[in-house]
């Protein structure tokens, strides 16, 4: 009986291995800019699977100073427009608007868009690894942790 107990426990943890259970790991980087009558918070979240990338949680917020607010609207449109190919091609866009603030969330899955999307994303197919796209978005101005 026990070692059925045995070798049934050691079959459970070869089967995982074998299904893919791989490491998990997230890079979180943040930019955060100050310009005339705003300040911009960019955070990237990127999961990586296997040391490839699966997928992207991109949050852009804009805090406007109460001398812009009557812009949240139109900045508002014009994350709309600047994030409506990405819709289209299956990407989770929300735009969200407060009376001093727009907060634009993009959600990929590396696995659901083409190589094409990926680059104007700023990832590079080949270089989709955790180290090669920590560095990209490090030079990019990110701060990364």
């Amino acid at each position: 009986m026990k070692k059925g107990v045995i070798f049934g426990t050691v079959a459970g943890v070869m089967l995982l291995a074998l299904t893919g259970c791989g490491k998990e790991q997230v890079l979180s980087c943040i930019l955060e800019q100050d310009q005339t009558g705003m300040h911009l918070a960019m955070e990237m979240n990127v999961t990586f699977r296997n040391g490839e990338n699966k997928s992207l949680t991109m949050t852009t917020q804009v805090d406007l100073e109460e001398d812009y607010t009557d812009y949240v609207d139109t900045l508002a449109e014009s994350f709309e427009d600047q994030y409506a190919t990405y819709k289209e091609n299956g990407m989770d866009v929300d735009v969200q608007t407060s009376d001093s603030s727009v907060t634009a969330i993009l959600k990929a899955d590396f696995n659901q868009i083409s190589d094409e999307e990926k680059e104007e994303l700023g990832f590079s197919p080949s270089d989709n690894d955790y180290d090669a796209v920590k560095e990209t978005l490090e030079s990019s101005g990110f701060t990364c942790k």
